[in-house]
């Protein structure tokens, strides 16, 4: 009986292979597929917070030439630009990458078309961020003059910020005007993270990017951050990702920015519950 089980159990091997490489086959080509997938180039781009950079450390100051009567004083506290990082035009994003960014609580992953047009290149978008960034120095010092009244040209004063670009730094430019133009500190000490475009009618626009901004904020010690009232929506699915212990304040204008510096309950997202 011993013998006549073990032949039977070695023709079931046998015809068990037999029939098994066709899913062998199978097999081989899903794990082909999957592995190309991984690394195909997709439509996507990657967002990560940023850095923090304090536009009162050196960022804004006199113009070489500008008149006596504008005076700067010492800050007592800090104003972070905030930024983000995104994927190069230049480069795709893999399937790997896009699972690994997935798993990430601090990435954000996009369509691609929502940033770049079909064709963009590295370069020409690296002129662009330069040019809006030029642009919105000269809209944050126009608001800034306007709402302090005072007199001076925008040209008496010098924004130097390397290595960023783009529009988003608007509203952080002209607090840091009024805070260093002001004799009061208007801080009060605090350590504040700005994000948003500004016009030079004092009109905060929306940005992209606003929850990531918000980690970088929390990285760089910020308890107070103010956001463009219109991002409030974009941080609706995000609440989660907020850090506590510091307070959102959901702003439209330079004026309503300010205001919220010196409230101990500032007006924040509703759809936060603030």
């Amino acid at each position: 009986m011993r013998s006549i089980r073990a032949i039977t159990t070695l023709a079931i091997l046998k015809r068990a292979m037999h029939h098994n490489r066709l899913p062998r086959l199978v097999t081989s080509l899903l794990t082909l597929f999957f592995g190309l997938a991984l690394f195909a180039p997709l439509p996507f781009v990657v967002l990560t917070p940023g850095h923090a950079q304090d536009v009162l450390s050196k960022v804004i100051t006199p113009a070489k030439g500008a008149p006596a009567n504008l005076k700067f004083y010492k800050s007592d506290g800090h104003i972070y630009l905030l930024s983000i990082l995104i994927t190069n035009p230049d480069a795709y994003v893999t399937g790997a990458e896009l699972i690994y960014s997935w798993a990430r609580s601090d990435y954000a992953v996009m369509p691609r078309s929502l940033f770049y047009k079909d064709g963009a290149s590295a370069t020409v978008e690296k002129a662009k961020a330069k040019t809006e960034m030029v642009d919105s120095q000269l809209s944050a010092k126009v608001a800034a003059l306007n709402y302090l009244q005072i007199a001076n040209k925008p040209s008496d004063i010098e924004i130097t910020l390397a290595k960023t670009g783009g529009p988003s730094g608007g509203l952080a430019f002209a607090l840091g005007i009024v805070e260093l133009l002001t004799p009061e500190n208007i801080l009060r000490g605090q350590s504040v993270a700005s994000t948003g475009t500004i016009d030079e009618g004092g009109n905060v626009g929306a940005i992209g990017g606003v929850a990531e901004k918000i980690l970088a904020a929390r990285k760089a010690g910020a308890t107070l951050i103010l956001v463009p009232a219109s991002n409030c929506k974009d941080l609706a699915p995000s609440v989660a990702t907020i850090p506590k212990g510091i307070k959102i304040a959901a702003v439209s204008t330079l004026k309503e920015a300010i205001t919220a510096l010196n409230s101990a309950a500032p007006r924040g997202c509703a759809n936060l519950g603030a």
